[in-house]
């Protein structure tokens, strides 16, 4: 026979279970925000190191609030960028090595991605195989325990099955009060 404790753990499992995944799918999304930075600096780097030799290359830094600032590189030579070096450190850089720098970063974060993927899809199995015991659980708490003699389980069963989900209280018996709008609280009525 199931019990209700057991039930209640379980109820508690899936609730945890599914705040997991919603976590892990919003850290996902995160992720994904910072993945799609590091192609557009990826794509911005390589289009500035493909620029033809003696060529000019103009473009406006957006710094924020709608505001950008005039660049301009002149000359044949490679430019510079500035790039976080970690722990709030920056150093000025070669183009070429501020790309290898954001290219590395952007595999170590699609890596924490795929983890991050995997614990989802984990999460999303246990989620699934601990809603379906919950499920199955409550069908056979829901179902009459068989008693032992014919003659008696009969009329238990007939007497049950128009309220399939009576909690142990409302099965007490009434003591002629009259009941609340919502089964046997008690309402500002009584």
């Amino acid at each position: 026979m199931v019990d209700r404790a057991q039930l209640q753990r379980l109820a508690q499992e899936v609730e945890t279970l599914r705040k997991r995944l919603d976590e892990i799918n919003l850290r996902i999304e995160q992720v994904d925000a910072v993945l799609a930075e590091h192609a557009i600096t990826d794509a911005v780097l390589d289009t500035l190191l493909s620029h033809e030799d003696g060529r000019t290359i103009s473009t406006h830094l957006p710094i924020g609030s709608g505001v950008s600032l005039p660049y301009r590189h002149d000359g044949e030579q490679e430019g510079t960028a500035l790039v976080d070096l970690g722990t709030g450190v920056f150093g000025e850089r070669p183009w070429s090595d501020v790309r290898t720098i954001t290219q590395q970063r952007q595999a170590d974060i699609q890596h924490l991605r795929d983890e991050l993927k995997e614990q989802s899809d984990q999460t999303e199995t246990s989620l699934a195989k601990a809603a379906q015991t919950f499920n199955q659980l409550a069908e056979q708490l829901k179902q009459p325990a068989p008693s032992a003699t014919p003659a008696t389980a009969s009329p238990s069963q007939e007497e049950s099955t128009p309220e399939p989900a009576e909690s142990s209280a409302e099965t007490t018996p009434r003591r002629g009060r009259r009941r609340g709008m919502f089964g046997g609280d008690l309402t500002l009525d009584d």
